[in-house]
C-alpha cells in the first residue's frame, strides 16, 4: 500500500495479485492498523482473523496537473488555493466528479427531512453500522445493490460482505471521520427512501477527539440512476485538519472483489499449506481494493457539493452484443462459459478466474453469433432466454448482423457435407482394395457374386408379367437365378 500523499494511477496487473498474495499477512496487520473496527447493530458480522485486505486498485485523486479537471491555478508557496463559486470536473474511469463550491443552488441538493425518525442505533453511540434495505437497485460499480450499511462515522458500507473493517474499502463516503452521536444533544443519522433516491443525513455530530468545534452537517444522496450526491450544509473545520489517528479521514467511494482460498496444516513438522481446492482447513478471504476515488480535502467546505455520475462498466452488459459494442473505456469480454461479461475486475473476479474466462473470454464482435449455450455449466444458474442481437438501434445493424449469422450458418452445414462425403469416399476405397485382394473372404463373395457379369445373368433369367388376381396383385416377378 503506498503511503499517503504519495499514491500513483496503477492499472491492475496479474504480477500485482500474485505479490500481494505472498504479503498478505503483512497487508492485514497495515490495514488494521490504520483502520477500525465498527459494531454491526443486528448484523450477521463474519468476525473471522483470517478475513485479510489488499491492494488491487487503479486509485484517483484530485490533484492539479495534467488531468481533466478544471480549476484555477494553484499558487505558489504551499498556501490553500482559494476557490470562487465554480465548477471542477474530472473523470474517474468509474465516475465523473464535479465539484460546486458556494452553490447558489445549494438547497437543490439537499433534502429537508423533518418527518423522518432518526435512527437510535447510530444517534446515540460511537463506531457503530446498521444494515438498511433499500426499495430499488442502486448501481454502484456496475453492481446492483439493494441493502446498505449506515455507519456513524460518515459514509456507507457498501458490500453485502459485512465485517468489522468497514473503513477499508467498499464505501461511499461523504466525509469518513471520527465521529461520535453521544457528544451532542441534538446529534442524529437520519435516512429517508424516496423510491427514487435514498438519502441519508448526519445532522449536528461532533468529532470525539475534536469536540470542541461546532457541529458538522452533511448528506448523501444514492440516485436510482446509480449517481451520487454529497451535500455539505455546514463544515466547521478544513477537512485537513481533522485529526487522524484514531480514525480514517476519507472523502470519496472505493470499491474491491474477494479472493476466498483454504489454508491447511498437513505436514509434521508444521508447515502451513495453501489448497485452493480443498474442503480442509481454514478459509482465507482476501479483500482485494482494486478502485478508489479520493476528492480534495481543500475543495470541501460548507455549502459545497460533489456529484459522481458513474461511467459504463463491463459487468451492467447482459448479452455479448452488449457487451462488445458499448464504447467505454475497459477491456470487455465476453465469456460464454459464466455467460457474462467483465474486465476481469469486479465482485466476481473469482469465478472469471476459476472459470478460465482469461483465456477463454473474448473481445471479437463477429463471434458473438458462434457461440454456444451448450456450453454453460449446469451448476450455473443463467436466463433461459437466447441471446439475441440488439436491433434497436439500427435496422440495417440487424440486418447485416442476421446476414452474417445465416452466412456463418451455411458455410459450416457446406463443410459438414464435405467431411460426410469424404468419409464416405475413403471407407468404401478401403472396403473395395480388402475385397478384391482377398477373394476367399465374405466382402470377396459378394464382390464375385455381384460382379456385372454375373447381375447380366441374373437378369436375363428373370420374368415378368401382368394379371389380376383377386387378392389385388397386378404384378409378379420370378427369377430362376
Amino acid at each position: 500500500m503506498c503511503p499517503e500523499g504519495n499514491y500513483r494511477e496503477q492499472e491492475t496487473d496479474n504480477w500485482l495479485e500474485v505479490i500481494s498474495k505472498q504479503i498478505s499477512f503483512v497487508v492485514e496487520h497495515s490495514f488494521r492498523k490504520s483502520d477500525v473496527a465498527y459494531s454491526l447493530f443486528e448484523g450477521d458480522a463474519h468476525l473471522d482473523s483470517v478475513i485479510s485486505f489488499n491492494s488491487h486498485h487503479t486509485l484517483h485523486r484530485r490533484q492539479s496537473g495534467n488531468d481533466n479537471t478544471t480549476s484555477s491555478p494553484t499558487p505558489t508557496g504551499g498556501t490553500t488555493p482559494e476557490f470562487t463559486e465554480q465548477e471542477v470536473s474530472q473523470n474517474h474511469k468509474y465516475y465523473t466528479s464535479t465539484v460546486l463550491r458556494g452553490a447558489a443552488d445549494f438547497n437543490s441538493y439537499w433534502d429537508e427531512l423533518y418527518d423522518v425518525k432518526h435512527s437510535e442505533p447510530l444517534s446515540g453511540s460511537h463506531r457503530v453500522a446498521v444494515s438498511v434495505p433499500i426499495n430499488f437497485n442502486f448501481r454502484f460499480y456496475g453492481h446492483d445493490v439493494s441493502k446498505i450499511t449506515i455507519a456513524t462515522g460518515g459514509f456507507l458500507y457498501m458490500s453485502p460482505f459485512l465485517h468489522q473493517w468497514l473503513t477499508a474499502t467498499q464505501y461511499i463516503a461523504p466525509l469518513m471521520a471520527n465521529f461520535d452521536t453521544t457528544l451532542g444533544n441534538e446529534s442524529q443519522v437520519l435516512y429517508k427512501d424516496f423510491g427514487h433516491k435514498f438519502v441519508v443525513e448526519w445532522r449536528d455530530i461532533f468529532l470525539q477527539d475534536q469536540n470542541h468545534t461546532e457541529p458538522f452537517s452533511f448528506q448523501t444522496t444514492l440516485h436510482s440512476n446509480g449517481t451520487i450526491y454529497f451535500a455539505y450544509k455546514q463544515i466547521p473545520v478544513e477537512i485537513q485538519s481533522i485529526e487522524k489517528k484514531n480514525h480514517p479521514v476519507k472523502v470519496g467511494v472505493s470499491d474491491a472483489f474477494y479472493i476466498d482460498t483454504i489454508y491447511a496444516v498437513k505436514s509434521q513438522n508444521g508447515s502451513q499449506h495453501r489448497y485452493s481446492d480443498s474442503n480442509e482447513g481454514v478459509q482465507r478471504r482476501t479483500i482485494y481494493e482494486y478502485h478508489r476515488v479520493e476528492v480534495d480535502f481543500t475543495r470541501i467546505q460548507s455549502n459545497s457539493v460533489v456529484i459522481l455520475e458513474p461511467l459504463t462498466t463491463c459487468n451492467i452488459a447482459k448479452d455479448c452484443f452488449t457487451c462488445l459494442s458499448q464504447d467505454d473505456n475497459f477491456d470487455c469480454k465476453w465469456c460464454q462459459k459464466v455467460r457474462r461479461c467483465s474486465d476481469g475486475i469486479d465482485w466476481l473476479r473469482q469465478e472469471w478466474r476459476d472459470q478460465g474466462c482469461e483465456i477463454q473470454g473474448f473481445d471479437q464482435l463477429s463471434r458473438c453469433g458462434m457461440t454456444s449455450t451448450s456450453s454453460v455449466p449446469w451448476t450455473t444458474k443463467r436466463p433461459t432466454d437466447s441471446i439475441q442481437p440488439d436491433c434497436s438501434s439500427s435496422r440495417s445493424n440487424c440486418s447485416y448482423r442476421e446476414s452474417q449469422k445465416g452466412a456463418s450458418n451455411a458455410t459450416i452445414a457446406g463443410v459438414v457435407v464435405a467431411v460426410l462425403i469424404l468419409v464416405l469416399l475413403i471407407v468404401g476405397g478401403v472396403w473395395f482394395f480388402y475385397a478384391y485382394t482377398h477373394p476367399t473372404s465374405a466382402s470377396g463373395q459378394w464382390m464375385i457374386n455381384h460382379r456385372p457379369s454375373e447381375m447380366k445373368a441374373k437378369m436375363n433369367k428373370m420374368k415378368f408379367w401382368k394379371r389380376d388376381t383377386a387378392s389385388g396383385e397386378k404384378y409378379r416377378v420370378e427369377s430362376t437365378a
